[in-house]
């Protein structure tokens, strides 16, 4: 039952404390003999999206893999089912709300932001690392993604392995960030990505007027209450206990308000969050088609991230307020009677447009498939976690 003081300071910093014990337990048997091969073996070899069980490329793995395929007990799959259904129906809404809300927002955080941005290769890997986002999310609320062996489990054994990599990196080649910002892809971080996931993309689709009932939000939020589980964010030997989830989109508020307070800082503050926002600005822009863009409505990310985030949301990450914002809105309104491609434009003006962007950039990548975003040499790992312009700070 959820308190009023539930996500208290306190609560919170438990969370901050603690990592995922068994991923971690588990990366160690692979880098026992060879750290360089091990590591760099794990994120090959995990940077891939088709079916084959990692348990058959990891032998030495098998056990966690195992422990990790099954649903927690009492999971109701025909929520889920619901939840799946809701986002196959609303893809591209929810890939535009993904993109420009809940992944940017999150930038505010320094603490999530510096990891983001340690490898200071934004040009490089910034349309492949959103592509690799949206992946995921079709991952986890594919249809029967959560049976065993489905993609929503497989996506979750990777990224706890992935994280614990991450932690091994970070905690070895940046020991000045978690005595600032706590245990690197700690509890309260990864729980705050997943309500960015569920939450906030529920608020965005409220925004881009999706017509959810509470019924389809609950069920949305509920899909990835249990992928939360899946991702090893329980009390450490009860994967069946969600006493450290909110209980449901009213909660998830309450946690990310308390959450909000306690990372999100000024932009002045918090040059990695800035740096991730602009990068991303500035690839989605060049994802408008070029006929678009030479009209002037290559600021319709920019709209979107206004439109989606708000005035303070965005003044957090340096997005600024976009010149003429009502006149271009009132334009693709107006603009598809001349314009074939915007025919049946929705209400906002702007979801036509936005479906054409992602459509785009999906059949740019990989054939429709992307891959998780992560270096194949020991090399590039170590690039990763250090700071090559100030080696000495977080």
């Amino acid at each position: 039952m959820t308190s009023t003081n539930r996500w208290s300071d306190s609560f919170l910093d438990g969370l901050r404390s603690r990592g995922d014990a068994l991923a971690d337990e588990t990366l160690k048997l692979i880098l026992k003999d060879n750290e360089n091969a091990g590591i760099s073996a794990l994120f090959r070899t995990m940077d891939t999206n088709d079916d084959l069980p990692p348990s058959r490329q990891f032998p030495l793995l098998a056990e966690f893999f195992r422990m990790t395929d099954g649903l927690p007990p009492g999971v109701d799959l025909d929520r889920i089912r619901r939840g799946e259904e809701v986002f196959r129906g609303h893809v591209f809404e929810c890939a535009i709300v993904l993109l420009m809300k809940s992944l940017p927002e999150g930038y505010a955080a320094p603490n999530l932001a510096i990891i983001l941005n340690i490898s200071g290769q934004l040009e490089t890997h910034t349309f492949k690392r959103l592509l690799a986002t949206l992946q995921m999310v079709v991952n986890v609320t594919t249809a029967r993604g959560f049976q065993s062996g489905g993609k929503a489990v497989i996506t979750a054994q990777k990224l706890r392995l992935l994280h614990a990599g991450v932690r091994h990196l970070v905690n070895r080649y940046r020991p000045g960030f978690a005595p600032q910002y706590g245990v690197p892809v700690n509890l309260e971080d990864m729980l705050a990505t997943i309500v960015g996931l569920s939450y906030l993309l529920l608020m965005g689709l409220r925004t881009l007027n999706a017509g959810l009932t509470p019924a389809q939000e609950e069920d949305c939020f509920y899909l990835w209450r249990v992928y939360a589980l899946m991702m090893g964010i329980h009390p450490e030997g009860h994967p069946e206990s969600d006493e450290y989830l909110p209980d449901n989109v009213e909660d998830a508020a309450r946690f990310y308000d308390a959450y909000k307070r306690r990372h999100y800082v000024a932009s002045s503050a918090n040059p990695d969050g800035v740096a991730l926002a602009a990068a991303d600005l500035k690839m989605l822009r060049k994802r408008i088609p070029l006929l678009f863009r030479i009209l002037g409505f290559g600021v319709i990310p920019h709209i979107y991230m206004r439109d989606l985030m708000g005035d303070e949301a965005c003044g957090r990450i340096g997005i600024g307020p976009v010149h003429g914002q009502a006149l271009i809105k009132w334009l693709l309104k107006h603009v598809h009677a001349l314009l074939k491609p915007l025919e049946d434009i929705d209400p906002s003006g702007l979801g036509r447009m936005g479906e054409m962007m992602f459509l785009d950039m999906i059949s740019r990548a990989y054939n429709g498939e992307v891959t998780f975003t992560v270096p194949t040499k020991m090399q590039d790992l170590k690039n990763i976690v250090r700071d090559s312009k100030n080696p000495a700070t977080p």
